[in-house]
């Protein structure tokens, strides 16, 4: 089935041209000294997810969080369309499993206002290919701190800390770059609003922390 379906060109400065040699859309900035604390949380999150605070999220379902957004519900609508269904999914931890981690980043980038989730991509799951509207964070802005003033496509950041090593299979890409052979602690960022997406065609999960937050 061929696709109609466009992404708006809601990131800044780039392309969207998929002949386009890759760049820096997608960037290893850092990666973590000491990554052996982090081993033994994910065993456990990894061997009962659900026990461990992780929801299953069905890609064509419900978002972590109502945040009324025209963009995600659009592309939801055409995922069904082509045919995404129930059995698509990733886990998410939104209860702060990695405490140390999220202060290690945010005094290295120096952020602030942030929130932080974790992903679990099972074998033969995938991160279908989007771009981030950062509403949760817009919206508690606005609710929270209505006083704080910040520029979306300058202050806002996301960065990934990949929390399992690179295995046969595994690919994660960003604009025309496509990333693999990571390791547990490589840091990655993207350009704002930049589409992206992770695919595991592997034998073992691909976990993955996510922090969002502002450089002020």
């Amino acid at each position: 089935m061929k696709s109609n379906f466009n992404f708006d060109r809601v990131s800044p400065g780039w392309h969207y041209d998929k002949s386009r040699f890759p760049r820096d859309e997608l960037s290893l900035v850092s990666a973590l000294t000491d990554t052996e604390s982090l081993k033994p949380i994910v065993e456990a999150i990894l061997k009962d997810p659900y026990k461990e605070g992780g929801v299953k999220r069905i890609h064509i379902g419900n978002t972590v969080e109502n945040v009324s957004n025209t963009v995600i519900d659009n592309r939801i609508a055409y995922m069904k369309k082509i045919g995404y269904s129930e059995n698509e999914y990733f886990i998410e931890f939104v209860n702060d499993k990695f405490p140390d981690l999220e202060k290690l980043m945010i005094e290295q980038f120096n952020l602030s206002y942030c929130h932080s989730c974790v992903i679990i991509l099972p074998p033969g799951q995938n991160m279908p290919v989007h771009d981030d509207t950062y509403s949760y964070l817009n919206k508690y802005m606005k609710r929270d701190y209505p006083d704080v003033k910040y520029d979306p496509i300058t202050n806002i950041k996301r960065y990934m800390v990949m929390l399992t090593d690179w295995d046969w299979g595994q690919s994660y890409g960003a604009g025309n770059v496509i990333k693999w052979q990571w390791y547990i602690g490589d840091i990655f960022v993207w350009k704002h609003k930049l589409i992206h997406w992770a695919s595991n065609a592997s034998l073992s999960p691909l976990v993955f922390y996510e922090l969002t937050g502002l450089e002020l």
